[in-house]
Protein backbone atom coordinates (compact mmCIF):
# COMPACT_ATOMS: atom_id res chain seq x y z
CA UNK A 1 0.00 0.00 0.00
CA UNK A 2 2.87 1.90 1.01
CA UNK A 3 5.32 1.56 -1.70
CA UNK A 4 5.11 3.75 -4.17
CA UNK A 5 4.55 7.03 -1.44
CA UNK A 6 7.79 6.08 -0.39
CA UNK A 7 9.20 5.32 -3.51
CA UNK A 8 10.12 1.36 -2.87
CA UNK A 9 10.16 -1.38 -5.10
CA UNK A 10 9.31 -3.93 -2.61
CA UNK A 11 8.14 -4.55 0.81
CA UNK A 12 10.82 -3.83 2.98
CA UNK A 13 9.72 -6.08 6.20
CA UNK A 14 8.04 -8.87 5.41
CA UNK A 15 8.63 -11.39 8.09
CA UNK A 16 9.69 -14.17 5.63
CA UNK A 17 13.03 -15.40 5.80
CA UNK A 18 14.10 -13.75 2.46
CA UNK A 19 18.26 -14.90 2.39
CA UNK A 20 18.29 -11.46 0.12
CA UNK A 21 17.48 -9.30 3.13
CA UNK A 22 19.89 -10.38 5.51
CA UNK A 23 21.67 -7.90 7.15
CA UNK A 24 25.26 -8.39 7.66
CA UNK A 25 25.81 -7.64 11.47
CA UNK A 26 28.66 -9.10 13.35
CA UNK A 27 26.50 -11.54 14.95
CA UNK A 28 25.18 -12.60 11.69
CA UNK A 29 28.53 -12.78 9.60
CA UNK A 30 29.85 -14.82 12.42
CA UNK A 31 26.87 -17.36 12.44
CA UNK A 32 26.87 -17.41 8.88
CA UNK A 33 30.82 -18.24 8.97
CA UNK A 34 30.14 -21.12 11.31
CA UNK A 35 27.54 -22.31 9.11
CA UNK A 36 29.61 -21.89 6.27
CA UNK A 37 31.91 -24.61 8.31
CA UNK A 38 29.46 -27.33 6.83
CA UNK A 39 30.71 -26.53 3.27
CA UNK A 40 34.13 -27.64 4.19
CA UNK A 41 35.11 -31.17 4.36
CA UNK A 42 35.33 -31.31 7.86
CA UNK A 43 31.84 -30.18 8.65
CA UNK A 44 30.36 -33.10 10.68
CA UNK A 45 27.88 -31.41 12.87
CA UNK A 46 27.21 -27.94 13.14
CA UNK A 47 24.75 -26.07 16.19
CA UNK A 48 23.23 -22.79 15.55
CA UNK A 49 20.94 -21.04 18.62
CA UNK A 50 19.14 -18.07 19.14
CA UNK A 51 16.35 -17.01 20.31
CA UNK A 52 12.75 -16.59 18.61
CA UNK A 53 13.08 -14.58 15.73
CA UNK A 54 16.52 -13.62 15.31
CA UNK A 55 17.47 -14.50 12.09
CA UNK A 56 18.65 -18.18 11.85
CA UNK A 57 15.98 -19.63 9.91
CA UNK A 58 17.37 -16.88 7.42
CA UNK A 59 20.82 -17.72 8.14
CA UNK A 60 19.66 -21.00 7.10
CA UNK A 61 18.51 -20.05 4.06
CA UNK A 62 21.37 -18.42 2.88
CA UNK A 63 23.32 -21.28 3.70
CA UNK A 64 21.66 -22.99 1.75
CA UNK A 65 21.75 -20.76 -1.36
CA UNK A 66 25.55 -20.75 -0.98
CA UNK A 67 25.76 -24.58 -1.41
CA UNK A 68 27.58 -25.31 -5.22
CA UNK A 69 25.97 -26.89 -7.87
CA UNK A 70 26.58 -30.41 -7.56
CA UNK A 71 26.52 -30.77 -3.89
CA UNK A 72 23.74 -31.53 -1.96
CA UNK A 73 21.23 -30.37 0.86
CA UNK A 74 17.88 -31.51 2.52
CA UNK A 75 16.06 -29.08 5.09
CA UNK A 76 14.00 -30.97 7.86
CA UNK A 77 11.36 -28.51 9.20
CA UNK A 78 9.29 -31.19 11.47
CA UNK A 79 11.44 -31.99 14.37
CA UNK A 80 8.35 -34.30 15.71
CA UNK A 81 9.22 -37.49 13.41
CA UNK A 82 10.21 -40.92 14.13
CA UNK A 83 13.78 -41.94 13.63
CA UNK A 84 12.40 -43.75 10.65
CA UNK A 85 10.77 -40.94 9.22
CA UNK A 86 13.45 -38.60 9.62
CA UNK A 87 15.50 -41.24 7.40
CA UNK A 88 12.54 -41.46 4.66
CA UNK A 89 12.34 -37.41 5.02
CA UNK A 90 16.28 -37.31 4.28
CA UNK A 91 16.18 -39.90 1.20
CA UNK A 92 13.31 -37.89 -0.26
CA UNK A 93 14.82 -34.18 -0.14
CA UNK A 94 18.22 -36.23 -1.14
CA UNK A 95 16.91 -37.90 -4.31
CA UNK A 96 17.69 -41.07 -2.62
CA UNK A 97 15.18 -44.27 -3.89
CA UNK A 98 13.85 -46.25 -1.16
CA UNK A 99 11.09 -49.10 -0.77
CA UNK A 100 8.74 -47.55 1.88
CA UNK A 101 8.28 -51.13 3.51
CA UNK A 102 12.20 -50.83 4.85
CA UNK A 103 13.40 -51.23 8.55
CA UNK A 104 14.94 -48.80 9.89
CA UNK A 105 18.46 -50.32 9.63
CA UNK A 106 17.73 -51.31 5.77
CA UNK A 107 17.39 -47.79 5.20
CA UNK A 108 20.27 -46.70 7.20
CA UNK A 109 21.97 -48.97 4.77
CA UNK A 110 20.46 -47.29 1.80
CA UNK A 111 21.36 -43.40 2.92
CA UNK A 112 25.04 -45.02 3.48
CA UNK A 113 25.46 -46.21 -0.06
CA UNK A 114 24.08 -43.15 -1.19
CA UNK A 115 26.10 -41.12 0.59
CA UNK A 116 29.43 -43.78 -0.20
CA UNK A 117 28.30 -42.65 -4.36
CA UNK A 118 28.01 -39.19 -3.74
CA UNK A 119 31.22 -38.91 -2.01
CA UNK A 120 32.84 -40.94 -4.80
CA UNK A 121 31.95 -37.94 -6.99
CA UNK A 122 32.90 -35.60 -5.02
CA UNK A 123 29.61 -34.27 -4.03
CA UNK A 124 29.16 -32.84 -0.66
CA UNK A 125 25.55 -34.03 1.42
CA UNK A 126 24.62 -31.36 3.56
CA UNK A 127 20.99 -32.10 6.29
CA UNK A 128 19.57 -28.84 8.23
CA UNK A 129 17.16 -29.78 10.91
CA UNK A 130 15.00 -26.55 12.36
CA UNK A 131 13.54 -26.34 15.61
CA UNK A 132 15.64 -28.95 16.95
CA UNK A 133 14.93 -27.90 20.48
CA UNK A 134 11.74 -29.72 19.88
CA UNK A 135 13.03 -33.52 19.18
CA UNK A 136 12.83 -35.80 21.45
CA UNK A 137 15.61 -38.44 22.91
CA UNK A 138 14.75 -41.22 20.55
CA UNK A 139 15.66 -39.06 17.45
CA UNK A 140 18.76 -37.14 18.60
CA UNK A 141 20.01 -40.78 19.03
CA UNK A 142 19.23 -41.33 15.64
CA UNK A 143 21.01 -38.18 14.69
CA UNK A 144 24.25 -39.05 16.24
CA UNK A 145 23.52 -42.61 14.97
CA UNK A 146 24.00 -40.73 11.02
CA UNK A 147 27.25 -38.88 12.36
CA UNK A 148 29.18 -42.45 12.30
CA UNK A 149 28.62 -42.39 8.38
CA UNK A 150 32.09 -41.69 7.36
CA UNK A 151 35.03 -42.94 5.38
CA UNK A 152 38.28 -43.42 6.92
CA UNK A 153 39.16 -39.73 6.26
CA UNK A 154 35.59 -38.01 6.34
CA UNK A 155 32.44 -37.31 7.34
CA UNK A 156 30.21 -38.68 4.07
CA UNK A 157 27.01 -36.19 5.85
CA UNK A 158 27.33 -32.75 7.56
CA UNK A 159 24.65 -32.16 9.73
CA UNK A 160 23.31 -28.61 11.55
CA UNK A 161 20.94 -28.37 13.95
CA UNK A 162 19.22 -25.21 14.43
CA UNK A 163 17.19 -24.45 17.44
CA UNK A 164 16.69 -22.48 20.44
CA UNK A 165 18.54 -21.74 23.51
CA UNK A 166 16.77 -24.71 24.91
CA UNK A 167 18.45 -26.87 22.41
CA UNK A 168 21.85 -26.30 24.34
CA UNK A 169 20.41 -27.18 27.81
CA UNK A 170 19.07 -30.31 26.07
CA UNK A 171 22.41 -31.40 24.68
CA UNK A 172 24.31 -30.83 27.68
CA UNK A 173 22.35 -33.51 29.23
CA UNK A 174 24.86 -36.38 30.60
CA UNK A 175 22.69 -39.26 28.27
CA UNK A 176 23.29 -36.82 25.73
CA UNK A 177 27.03 -36.20 25.71
CA UNK A 178 28.05 -38.36 22.99
CA UNK A 179 26.24 -36.23 20.50
CA UNK A 180 27.33 -33.08 21.99
CA UNK A 181 30.61 -34.56 21.74
CA UNK A 182 30.44 -34.64 18.20
CA UNK A 183 29.60 -30.94 17.21
CA UNK A 184 32.63 -29.29 15.80
CA UNK A 185 31.09 -25.71 15.55
CA UNK A 186 29.01 -24.14 17.25
CA UNK A 187 27.21 -20.40 17.59
CA UNK A 188 24.70 -18.56 19.65
CA UNK A 189 22.64 -15.36 17.80
CA UNK A 190 21.90 -12.83 20.10
CA UNK A 191 19.64 -9.87 19.77
CA UNK A 192 20.53 -6.55 17.40
CA UNK A 193 21.98 -3.64 19.48
CA UNK A 194 20.07 -0.13 19.44
CA UNK A 195 22.79 0.88 17.03
CA UNK A 196 22.70 -1.96 15.11
CA UNK A 197 18.66 -1.31 14.80
CA UNK A 198 19.08 1.55 13.14
CA UNK A 199 21.56 0.38 10.35
CA UNK A 200 19.20 -3.01 10.11
CA UNK A 201 16.71 -0.76 8.73
CA UNK A 202 18.35 1.60 6.98
CA UNK A 203 19.63 -1.99 4.91
CA UNK A 204 16.13 -3.13 4.60
CA UNK A 205 15.22 0.11 3.34
CA UNK A 206 18.20 0.19 0.99
CA UNK A 207 17.36 -3.53 -0.39
CA UNK A 208 13.54 -2.42 -1.10
CA UNK A 209 14.77 0.24 -3.20
CA UNK A 210 14.85 3.27 -0.59
CA UNK A 211 17.55 5.99 -1.36
CA UNK A 212 16.23 7.39 2.30
CA UNK A 213 16.51 6.23 5.88
CA UNK A 214 12.67 6.63 7.06
CA UNK A 215 13.29 6.73 10.63
CA UNK A 216 14.40 9.30 12.64
CA UNK A 217 16.22 8.66 16.08
CA UNK A 218 13.40 8.73 18.29
CA UNK A 219 11.43 6.01 16.14
CA UNK A 220 14.24 3.51 15.93
CA UNK A 221 15.03 3.90 19.76
CA UNK A 222 10.89 3.31 20.15
CA UNK A 223 11.27 0.29 18.23
CA UNK A 224 14.27 -1.44 19.70
CA UNK A 225 13.34 -1.03 23.13
CA UNK A 226 9.75 -2.67 22.35
CA UNK A 227 11.16 -5.14 20.10
CA UNK A 228 14.11 -5.54 22.33
CA UNK A 229 16.42 -6.27 19.18
CA UNK A 230 14.66 -8.86 17.82
CA UNK A 231 14.25 -8.87 14.07
CA UNK A 232 11.08 -10.23 13.25
CA UNK A 233 9.16 -7.76 16.26
CA UNK A 234 11.34 -4.93 14.66
CA UNK A 235 10.08 -6.14 10.98
CA UNK A 236 6.77 -6.36 12.23
CA UNK A 237 7.01 -2.70 14.04
CA UNK A 238 8.21 -0.95 11.25
CA UNK A 239 5.93 -2.44 8.45
CA UNK A 240 3.21 -1.18 10.70
CA UNK A 241 5.12 2.38 11.03
CA UNK A 242 5.19 2.57 7.16
CA UNK A 243 1.86 1.83 6.74
CA UNK A 244 1.03 4.73 10.15
CA UNK A 245 3.69 7.31 8.00
CA UNK A 246 1.48 7.22 4.75
CA UNK A 247 -1.69 6.93 6.26
CA UNK A 248 -0.83 10.73 8.23
CA UNK A 249 1.36 11.81 4.80
CA UNK A 250 4.20 11.81 6.43
CA UNK A 251 8.21 12.44 5.24
CA UNK A 252 9.44 10.17 7.70
CA UNK A 253 8.15 7.25 10.54
CA UNK A 254 8.46 9.67 13.90
CA UNK A 255 7.54 8.25 17.67
CA UNK A 256 4.34 9.04 17.98
CA UNK A 257 3.79 6.68 14.68
CA UNK A 258 6.33 4.35 16.02
CA UNK A 259 4.35 4.43 19.49
CA UNK A 260 1.40 3.92 17.65
CA UNK A 261 2.94 1.12 15.85
CA UNK A 262 4.59 -0.56 19.01
CA UNK A 263 0.65 -0.73 20.76
CA UNK A 264 -0.66 -1.84 16.92
CA UNK A 265 1.73 -5.21 17.23
CA UNK A 266 2.60 -5.84 20.90
CA UNK A 267 -0.67 -4.53 22.22
CA UNK A 268 1.60 -2.65 24.62
CA UNK A 269 0.59 0.45 26.30
CA UNK A 270 2.99 3.75 25.82
CA UNK A 271 3.18 5.32 28.71
CA UNK A 272 2.04 9.43 28.70
CA UNK A 273 2.69 12.42 30.50
CA UNK A 274 0.05 13.31 33.28
CA UNK A 275 -2.32 15.72 32.47
CA UNK A 276 -2.48 19.05 34.58
CA UNK A 277 -6.21 17.36 36.59
CA UNK A 278 -3.91 14.77 37.36
CA UNK A 279 -0.98 16.22 38.85
CA UNK A 280 -3.51 18.89 40.84
CA UNK A 281 -6.04 18.32 43.47
CA UNK A 282 -8.40 15.29 43.51
CA UNK A 283 -11.91 16.14 43.60
CA UNK A 284 -14.28 15.93 46.35
CA UNK A 285 -16.14 13.34 44.77
CA UNK A 286 -13.65 11.36 44.69
CA UNK A 287 -12.01 11.42 48.57
CA UNK A 288 -15.14 8.96 49.81
CA UNK A 289 -14.21 6.07 47.03
CA UNK A 290 -10.19 6.36 47.27
CA UNK A 291 -10.97 6.11 51.30
CA UNK A 292 -12.99 2.97 50.92
CA UNK A 293 -10.27 1.47 48.29
CA UNK A 294 -7.26 2.38 50.69
CA UNK A 295 -9.52 0.61 53.85
CA UNK A 296 -10.09 -2.40 51.36
CA UNK A 297 -6.73 -3.00 50.66
CA UNK A 298 -5.65 -2.67 54.18
CA UNK A 299 -8.07 -5.14 55.12
CA UNK A 300 -6.49 -7.31 52.30
CA UNK A 301 -2.82 -6.43 53.26
CA UNK A 302 -3.51 -7.25 57.00
CA UNK A 303 -5.09 -10.86 55.73
CA UNK A 304 -2.53 -11.60 53.80
CA UNK A 305 0.17 -11.56 56.22
CA UNK A 306 -1.45 -13.42 58.67
CA UNK A 307 -1.85 -15.97 56.54
CA UNK A 308 1.51 -15.97 55.32
CA UNK A 309 2.90 -15.82 59.04
CA UNK A 310 1.04 -19.01 59.92
CA UNK A 311 2.38 -20.49 56.98
CA UNK A 312 5.69 -19.53 57.91
CA UNK A 313 5.46 -20.74 61.31
CA UNK A 314 3.72 -24.06 60.47
CA UNK A 315 6.15 -25.21 57.26
CA UNK A 316 6.57 -29.14 56.66
CA UNK A 317 10.14 -29.02 58.13
CA UNK A 318 8.94 -28.75 61.63
CA UNK A 319 6.10 -30.89 61.61
CA UNK A 320 7.92 -33.74 60.06
CA UNK A 321 11.27 -33.34 61.97
CA UNK A 322 9.94 -34.37 65.41
CA UNK A 323 12.23 -33.65 68.79
CA UNK A 324 15.11 -35.42 68.14
CA UNK A 325 18.02 -32.53 66.36
CA UNK A 326 20.61 -34.64 67.81
CA UNK A 327 21.66 -36.19 63.94
CA UNK A 328 21.73 -33.95 60.74
CA UNK A 329 21.18 -36.86 58.59
CA UNK A 330 18.21 -37.92 60.47
CA UNK A 331 17.17 -33.96 60.87
CA UNK A 332 17.75 -33.91 56.83
CA UNK A 333 16.06 -37.26 55.98
CA UNK A 334 12.61 -36.41 58.10
CA UNK A 335 12.38 -33.17 56.22
CA UNK A 336 12.85 -34.24 52.78
CA UNK A 337 10.97 -37.64 53.29
CA UNK A 338 12.86 -40.24 52.40
CA UNK A 339 15.12 -43.00 54.50
CA UNK A 340 18.63 -42.75 55.19
CA UNK A 341 20.61 -43.07 58.53
CA UNK A 342 24.15 -42.41 56.82
CA UNK A 343 25.78 -39.79 54.75
CA UNK A 344 26.26 -43.25 52.40
CA UNK A 345 22.57 -43.60 52.60
CA UNK A 346 21.68 -40.33 51.29
CA UNK A 347 24.91 -41.12 47.94
CA UNK A 348 22.21 -43.43 47.04
CA UNK A 349 19.52 -41.49 46.57
CA UNK A 350 21.73 -38.25 44.61
CA UNK A 351 23.01 -36.41 47.68
CA UNK A 352 26.54 -35.72 49.16
CA UNK A 353 27.44 -34.26 52.40
CA UNK A 354 29.50 -31.66 52.25
CA UNK A 355 30.69 -30.27 55.54
CA UNK A 356 31.40 -26.64 56.37
CA UNK A 357 31.74 -23.93 58.10
CA UNK A 358 30.60 -20.92 56.05
CA UNK A 359 28.91 -18.24 56.96
CA UNK A 360 24.86 -18.41 57.24
CA UNK A 361 24.77 -15.09 54.46
CA UNK A 362 26.88 -17.53 52.34
CA UNK A 363 24.71 -20.50 52.51
CA UNK A 364 21.64 -18.34 51.79
CA UNK A 365 23.13 -17.18 48.84
CA UNK A 366 23.69 -20.77 47.58
CA UNK A 367 20.66 -21.71 48.13
CA UNK A 368 21.28 -25.89 48.75
CA UNK A 369 19.14 -27.72 51.64
CA UNK A 370 21.50 -27.36 54.84
CA UNK A 371 21.64 -28.51 58.35
CA UNK A 372 23.29 -25.96 60.40
CA UNK A 373 24.58 -26.61 64.27
CA UNK A 374 23.26 -24.21 66.54
CA UNK A 375 25.96 -23.50 70.17
CA UNK A 376 23.77 -26.36 72.19
CA UNK A 377 24.85 -28.96 69.50
CA UNK A 378 20.97 -29.07 67.95
CA UNK A 379 20.70 -29.05 64.27
CA UNK A 380 18.29 -27.18 62.46
CA UNK A 381 17.16 -26.95 58.47
CA UNK A 382 17.98 -24.18 55.98
CA UNK A 383 16.07 -25.14 53.20
CA UNK A 384 17.32 -23.06 50.11
CA UNK A 385 15.19 -20.23 49.10
CA UNK A 386 12.92 -20.01 51.98
CA UNK A 387 15.81 -19.21 54.21
CA UNK A 388 15.95 -15.83 52.92
CA UNK A 389 13.40 -14.68 55.96
CA UNK A 390 13.00 -16.71 59.57
CA UNK A 391 11.32 -19.84 57.97
CA UNK A 392 11.44 -23.17 59.63
CA UNK A 393 14.89 -22.32 61.60
CA UNK A 394 13.46 -19.76 63.10
CA UNK A 395 15.80 -16.19 63.33
CA UNK A 396 16.65 -17.47 67.14
CA UNK A 397 18.04 -20.72 66.05
CA UNK A 398 19.89 -18.87 63.14
CA UNK A 399 21.56 -16.64 65.44
CA UNK A 400 22.63 -19.55 67.76
CA UNK A 401 24.55 -20.53 64.39
CA UNK A 402 27.73 -22.09 65.81
CA UNK A 403 29.60 -21.84 62.32
CA UNK A 404 29.14 -25.80 61.84
CA UNK A 405 26.73 -26.68 58.91
CA UNK A 406 26.48 -29.76 56.40
CA UNK A 407 25.26 -28.86 53.01
CA UNK A 408 22.98 -32.20 51.19
CA UNK A 409 24.02 -31.27 48.02
CA UNK A 410 22.99 -32.56 44.59
CA UNK A 411 26.12 -32.23 41.66
CA UNK A 412 25.15 -31.61 38.09
CA UNK A 413 26.88 -34.47 36.93
CA UNK A 414 28.63 -37.56 38.53
CA UNK A 415 31.09 -36.44 40.49
CA UNK A 416 34.00 -37.67 42.70
CA UNK A 417 36.37 -34.99 43.79
CA UNK A 418 37.70 -31.75 42.86
CA UNK A 419 39.10 -31.17 39.18
CA UNK A 420 41.89 -29.20 38.93
CA UNK A 421 43.75 -27.94 35.66
CA UNK A 422 45.16 -30.42 33.32
CA UNK A 423 42.43 -33.72 34.36
CA UNK A 424 39.91 -35.36 32.56
CA UNK A 425 36.00 -35.26 34.68
CA UNK A 426 32.91 -35.35 33.06
CA UNK A 427 32.12 -32.51 35.33
CA UNK A 428 34.10 -30.15 33.12
CA UNK A 429 31.79 -30.51 30.24
CA UNK A 430 28.69 -29.21 32.42
CA UNK A 431 30.88 -26.31 33.63
CA UNK A 432 31.98 -25.71 29.72
CA UNK A 433 28.32 -25.69 29.11
CA UNK A 434 27.65 -23.36 32.57
CA UNK A 435 30.29 -20.66 31.22
CA UNK A 436 29.42 -20.78 27.79
CA UNK A 437 32.49 -22.26 26.56
CA UNK A 438 32.03 -24.98 23.66
CA UNK A 439 35.62 -26.59 24.07
CA UNK A 440 36.49 -26.11 20.24
CA UNK A 441 36.57 -22.25 20.29
CA UNK A 442 38.71 -22.40 16.73
CA UNK A 443 41.82 -23.64 18.51
CA UNK A 444 43.83 -26.61 16.89
CA UNK A 445 44.69 -28.97 19.39
CA UNK A 446 48.53 -30.67 18.37
CA UNK A 447 49.92 -33.75 20.21
CA UNK A 448 53.00 -35.16 20.12
CA UNK A 449 55.01 -34.69 17.11
CA UNK A 450 53.06 -32.23 15.61
CA UNK A 451 50.16 -34.42 15.24
CA UNK A 452 46.99 -33.20 15.33
CA UNK A 453 44.24 -34.70 17.66
CA UNK A 454 40.85 -34.36 18.22
CA UNK A 455 40.30 -32.43 22.11
CA UNK A 456 38.37 -34.40 24.61
CA UNK A 457 35.33 -32.06 26.04
CA UNK A 458 35.85 -33.73 29.41
CA UNK A 459 39.84 -32.21 29.62
CA UNK A 460 40.45 -29.13 31.74
CA UNK A 461 42.57 -27.26 29.23
CA UNK A 462 43.92 -23.76 30.11
CA UNK A 463 40.88 -21.69 28.16
CA UNK A 464 38.04 -23.19 30.91
CA UNK A 465 40.55 -22.73 33.50
CA UNK A 466 40.28 -18.93 32.62
CA UNK A 467 37.06 -18.67 32.30
CA UNK A 468 36.72 -20.34 35.89
CA UNK A 469 38.96 -18.21 37.26
CA UNK A 470 37.22 -15.13 36.12
CA UNK A 471 33.89 -16.80 37.50
CA UNK A 472 35.14 -17.35 41.42
CA UNK A 473 36.61 -13.92 41.01
CA UNK A 474 33.01 -12.38 40.44
CA UNK A 475 31.62 -14.59 42.89
CA UNK A 476 34.17 -13.51 45.30
CA UNK A 477 35.82 -16.95 45.48
CA UNK A 478 39.61 -18.00 46.21
CA UNK A 479 40.27 -17.73 42.42
CA UNK A 480 42.44 -21.29 42.58
CA UNK A 481 40.92 -22.54 39.55
CA UNK A 482 40.06 -25.21 40.78
CA UNK A 483 36.44 -26.69 40.07
CA UNK A 484 35.02 -28.02 43.46
CA UNK A 485 32.16 -28.54 45.39
CA UNK A 486 31.95 -24.75 46.38
CA UNK A 487 32.65 -23.34 42.54
CA UNK A 488 30.31 -25.88 41.70
CA UNK A 489 27.16 -24.66 44.22
CA UNK A 490 27.98 -21.02 43.13
CA UNK A 491 27.22 -21.95 39.32
CA UNK A 492 24.03 -24.04 40.21
CA UNK A 493 22.93 -20.96 41.94
CA UNK A 494 22.78 -18.78 38.65
CA UNK A 495 19.42 -20.90 38.25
Amino acid sequence: MYLEYFGLEKLPFTISPDPDFLYPSKGHQEALAHLSYALTDQGGLICLTGEVGTGKTMLCRALMESVPEGDHIAYIFNPQLSPIELMQSLCDDLGISYDKTLSLKELYGVINDALVAFYAQHQRVICVIDEAQAMPPALLEQIRLLTNLETHREKLLTLVLVGQPELRDLLARHDLRQLNQRITARYHLDFLSREDTAAYLEHRLACAGSEHMLFDRDAVKIIWEASRGTPRLINSIADRALLGAYATESAVVGKEIARQAVIEVTGGAVTKKKSATSRGAVSESSVLPMFVSILLFLMLFSVLVGGAYAAYRYLPWQDVVGPDRTDPVAVFAAAAGITAVSCDDLKATGYECINVDWSLAELKELNQKTAFKQVDGSWYMLSGSESDSDSDTGSDNQQNYSGSAIIFWQPPVPYDSAVKPGQTSEVVRWVRSRLGITWDQEWTSIGPGGVQVQADPDYYDPLLERAVAEFQIEKGLKADRIIGPKTLMYMQAED
